[in-house]
Order: C-alpha cells, then structure tokens, then sequence
C-alpha cells in the first residue's frame, strides 16, 4: 500500500458531497471512507451507538483478510464484502488501492440496491484520491502517527 494523500478542504467537502448522495440516493444509515489499514478517514450520516473509529479498524482488519484469501485461490477481482445482519447489514467496496468505502443499512434494503449506489461514489472518490495524489505534496502514512499526540496533524486553518 501506498501513502494516502494529503486532502485539503475542498476534497473533504467533495467526498462529504458525494457520501451524503450515496446515502440519501440508497436510503443507508452510514457510509465511512476508511484506510486499509484502518484508519477511519471520513464518515457521514446518523452513527448511533455505532463506533466508528473501531468500525472501521475491524472492517478494514476483514475486508483485509477475505482479500488474502481471495489471491490464495487466484481470484483477483475482489472489489467487494458484504455482511448480513438481522437488523443492519454491511458492504465494503474498495476505493482504491489504499481506502474502502464502508456502508450499514438496514437490512430490507438489499445488497443490491446498495452496490448500485456505492460503485459510482466508490468510483467518484477514488478519482477525488487520485486528483489530490497528483496535486503533490507529502502524504501521509497514517500507521506513522502517535495517536497520543495529534497536534502535528491538526493544525488551525490558515484565513485565505
């Protein structure tokens, strides 16, 4: 995996755009971009008593895992997981090669109707990633940072 790229403000509001669509468009209750190594990068919509942060870490930690097994057997299009609940359901949909698009719905929407929805945002972002990775600049290898000490990546914003 690669560095994933520096996102200013202006890729943040277009990711949030596209993942409130992808919601309102598929009736979803959340939709988290995560990095493959599970690091929870955005989220968007009504999370509940949903911990995002872990949600995303063991979702990345699965995703992961079924694609390993996936090249054990010479399968190489592995572009999806899906996770069947009673009440909620989840599909990951692989962005790119660094990030995931994570998606719970309740469970009478089908996993149909959400993969109709999320493969264009999936798309979408994944064209949004790679505008802000050909933009330049560091980027950043999430697994690098100490998670005790966060000021180095949360900076105030400079007025224009």
């Amino acid at each position: 995996m690669g560095q994933f790229p520096q996102l200013n403000q202006e890729d943040v509001d277009f990711i949030n755009g596209v993942m409130r669509d992808l919601l309102s468009k598929s009736e979803a209750h959340v939709a988290l971009l995560v990095e493959k190594a599970g690091y929870l990068i955005h989220q968007c919509g009504n999370p509940d008593s949903i911990d995002t942060t872990t949600f995303a870490t063991l979702g990345s930690n699965a995703y992961n895992a079924v694609q390993f097994m996936a090249q054990l057997v010479n399968e190489n299009n592995f572009t999806s997981m899906y996770q069947q609940g009673e009440n909620f359901s989840t599909l990951m949909v692989n962005v790119d090669e660094n990030s995931l698009l994570v998606i719970v719905f309740p469970t009478h929407l089908t996993v149909g109707s959400m993969k109709y929805y999320a493969n264009p945002a999936a798309r979408t972002i994944s064209d949004r990633i790679d505008f802000a990775t050909k933009r330049g600049g560091p980027g950043l290898d999430l697994s690098d940072l100490d998670p005790t000490d966060v000021q180095t990546l949360f900076q105030k914003k400079e007025s224009p």
